[in-house]
């Protein structure tokens, strides 16, 4: 199989980022991986991306981050109509448990959300 999808991930971590480019490197349908420290950085990057038409299948953002948080990044995202979610995933992603009882329909349409760390297992869901 031919790499086919870009993703884009969201996080202030660097070592969680360099961990998961790893995981998503190794998976066959994996073209291009890219990272942003924040919301306002991942914004910028996908505007000049669909600009080119070059947008991601899959976008993995943190929720807790300095700058432009992720859940204000996905109301951003989607008010900006930058994404057509039919073509591009996004999921939200924490280590804090609160967020997991959050119903995710409601708060930000259109939006998933998975606990941290992402599992290979995970990971493997998202790029089926």
């Amino acid at each position: 199989m031919e790499p086919t999808k870009k993703v884009l991930l969201v996080d202030d971590d660097g070592v969680y980022l360099f961990l998961l480019k790893r995981l998503l490197k190794k998976h066959s349908s994996v073209g291009e991986v890219v990272s942003a420290g924040d919301g306002a950085e991942a914004l910028s990057m996908l505007s000049v991306d669909a600009d080119l038409g070059t947008l991601p299948q899959v976008i993995i953002s943190d929720i807790e981050m300095p700058g432009m948080d992720g859940i204000t990044f996905a109301k951003e995202l989607a008010r900006l109509g930058l994404v057509d979610y039919c073509h591009t995933q996004v999921i939200l992603n924490s280590g804090k448990v609160s967020y997991e009882k959050l119903d995710w329909s409601v708060e930000i349409p259109s939006i998933a959300y998975l606990p941290k760390p992402l599992t290979k297992a995970d990971l493997l869901n998202i790029l089926a």
